[in-house]
């Protein structure tokens, strides 16, 4: 009885129903070998490309996010200092928003508080977009990040 069922366990059956089809265990596994490499050197590639690509977005959406509070807290510096008599405040606007990004930002208005119509300030803050890998600047060359903030006219 010992004898028989440590037979079983070294063969494998290919087809229950035929005892005469079956298969050594050991050559079953040689056929098996290597597959797991194999299967390893054909998933690995396409998982650190999906893990870039997620590291690259979230460097993408964290700079797209301190652009904007640039342009905010910039729009707040200049509506805040536009009634000061140096007439500095635009001066003082773009050098708070240009610390809080990378690369070099350009400034544009298209609101001002020059009027007494004029009840907001607008600041538009743009900047080229960065990335860590590279392939984003593949895609998309001289690509930029645009943020918008507004303030109302005086604080």
């Amino acid at each position: 009885m010992l004898v028989d069922w440590a037979a079983q366990l070294e063969l494998v059956a290919i087809d229950q129903h035929s005892p005469l089809l079956k298969v050594p265990l050991m050559s079953a596994r040689k056929n098996e070998r290597g597959a797991a490499a194999v299967e390893f050197a054909l998933v690995v590639p396409l998982l650190l490309i999906m893990l870039f690509a997620i590291i690259d977005v979230g460097w993408v959406f964290s700079q797209q996010l301190a652009v904007t509070t640039a342009a905010r807290e910039g729009a707040r510096v200049f509506a805040i200092h536009n009634s000061d008599e140096d007439g500095l405040a635009q001066t003082k606007a773009e050098a708070r928003a240009a610390e809080l990004v990378s690369g070099t930002p350009t400034f544009s208005y298209p609101s001002l508080c020059t009027s007494a119509d004029d009840d907001e300030l607008v600041m538009v803050v743009t900047t080229p977009l960065t990335d860590l890998t590279g392939w984003l600047e593949s895609i998309a060359p001289g690509a930029t990040l645009k943020g918008t903030g507004s303030m109302r006219c005086g604080g």
